[in-house]
């Protein structure tokens, strides 16, 4: 469950998206989103404990995962900017948003944590040295791993997204403006931010060759 946790909990990509839409959409839309994420965890939590062992070490892998990472962050900063525009131009008596589309939302979240590189690195680089000193077994103990991966990450989503959507019955156009505007810069500053690894990643993948 703590493996599952600190895999959910951490302000990312991820949260941010979850914030932002279930503030404009209610809680199942960011549940939906959180979801896709508790998806990729699961399916991580399983992968490495089967196989047991670093398997992104290659520079070839994490550019092949992060370079589309990096165009996803960056697109969903840019359309929340886009979004805050909206906010700050609508009629200020209209409050109630359009809610989105919770299999977008789903499908949203598995893309984000499939392709960051940083929930590839904590599954298959962090995470086993921990296990080790939960069990010996690591194979045995799967179905145990996995359902506490998976008991930590949905728990949090649950109480995240109720909480964001609970606040977000007294939405006004402004602070729904404010929301998606500093979201947007969030999303876009994790692009920068996994720009610039993939940059330095592609640097060492040279010198080695």
């Amino acid at each position: 469950m703590l493996l599952g946790l600190g895999a959910a909990v951490p302000i990312g990509p991820v949260n941010v998206e979850i914030a932002r839409r279930a503030l404009r959409g209610g809680f199942w839309v960011g549940f939906a989103l959180g979801c896709g994420a508790v998806t990729i965890d699961v399916t991580y939590a399983i992968l490495t404990s089967l196989f047991f062992h670093a398997v992104i070490d290659k520079p070839a892998i994490q550019l092949g995962v992060g370079i589309p990472g990096v165009l996803l962050l960056g697109f969903l900063g840019i359309m929340s900017l886009r979004a805050a525009m909206q906010h700050l131009h609508r009629d200020p008596l209209e409050t109630t948003p359009r809610p989105g589309s919770a299999h977008a939302a789903y499908l949203t979240g598995l893309l984000m944590t499939l392709l960051n590189p940083m929930t590839l690195g904590f599954w298959f680089v962090a995470v086993p040295a921990r296990v080790a000193s939960i069990t010996e077994d690591p194979r045995r103990q799967l179905p145990m791993i996995c359902a506490g991966v998976f008991i930590g990450t949905l728990g949090w989503v649950i109480v995240f997204s109720g909480v964001l959507a609970w606040a977000g019955r007294f939405r006004r156009n402004w602070w729904l403006a404010l929301a998606d505007g500093i979201g947007g810069l969030v999303l876009l500053g994790f692009a920068v931010l996994a720009a610039l690894h993939l940059v330095t990643i592609a640097g060492l993948g040279f010198r080695v060759q």
